[in-house]
């Protein structure tokens, strides 16, 4: 499946839509001006005020509700735009009207820029590929926080696919079984990258357990066959790997289903340190033969 050419970057905001001076004047330090701040901000503010409410109950909930619509309206303009512009004549089809539906229900209450950008590549995405995301990846983006989707896109960047299954995986670590006709029976050797130095601690990972994006079991592959090399793609890159001796096993977290949907809407965003210790992982089991045919191999 393909990738989009452009990945998707979610950044933290702070009051985007403010200057620096702005930011410093609506700031506020004790928590009851922050209230009072954020209830004006709602229009929710009558009862917080010196003067008796000029206005009916009904009547400030008409206003509210009225800016609440304009600001649903803006939000899918935005998001409409965003997809708009990243289009390059691709071929397209025609979505589900039931996903359409859901689709702009669900986006009208997305609010940060960087979260709008990704569903403007949902949408772009159905339009190209008509049932490419799920109703199921849909709802668990609208309940996603920023901080969130900042954790699937650093996991997305240390994704791979590996053999004929190109469901993506986390790779992280080697397990070889190291024999000797001196000693009976053998003894399984391990190397791994610490994935928790490339942002993704532990924490972060429960954090996509528990969105339902990732598998909570570390999984074990079955012995690497010494023909044909087992193919490899990360971010792009495409790598071919030929075991040095029998017994060899890869170690990986593997993505949901709804995992792999959104880690493909994220695009390729490769992380290159991380990509440069797996390969030095690999090599000390694998001769390493790259798509630009070099070739890499370490003796342990």
């Amino acid at each position: 499946m393909s990738t989009p050419k452009n990945p998707v970057v979610i950044e933290h905001e702070e009051s985007a839509n403010h200057s620096g001076n702005e930011k410093k004047s609506t700031y506020v330090k004790d928590s009851a001006s922050r209230i009072l701040n954020i209830a004006h901000q709602q229009g929710l503010d009558a009862l917080l005020q010196d003067e008796k409410p000029k206005h009916t109950p009904y009547e400030r909930a008409i206003k509210r509700e009225r800016k609440r619509r304009e600001e649903r309206q803006r939000n899918l303009e935005k998001i409409i735009k965003l997809a708009h512009v990243s289009c390059h004549n691709e071929t397209a089809g025609d979505p589900d009207q039931d996903w359409l539906h859901r689709f702009f229900d669900m986006a009208q209450d997305i609010h940060n820029s960087s979260m709008q950008r990704l569903w403007a590549q949902v949408l772009k995405r159905e339009v190209t590929n008509p049932g490419f995301t799920s109703m199921k990846a849909l709802k668990i983006l609208q309940d996603m926080t920023p901080k969130e989707a900042q954790i699937l896109q650093r996991a997305a960047a240390l994704s791979c696919s590996f053999g004929s299954d190109h469901s993506l995986k986390l790779l992280f670590g080697v397990r070889a079984q190291n024999g000797s006709i001196f000693r009976l029976g053998k003894r399984d050797s391990t190397v791994t990258v610490n994935i928790g130095n490339f942002n993704l601690p532990y924490s972060s990972l429960l954090v996509l357990i528990e969105l339902g994006l990732l598998h909570a079991t570390e999984l074990e592959s079955g012995e690497i066959e010494m023909d044909p090399p087992l193919s490899l793609a990360y971010q792009g890159k495409n790598l071919a790997l030929q075991p040095s001796g029998k017994g060899i096993r890869l170690l990986y977290y593997r993505f949901s289903p709804t995992g792999n949907e959104l880690c493909r809407l994220l695009g390729n965003k490769p992380n290159m340190s991380y990509y440069d210790q797996l390969v030095a992982l690999l090599s000390q089991k694998f001769t390493i033969q790259s798509e630009v045919t070099s070739t890499f191999h370490h003796e342990v």
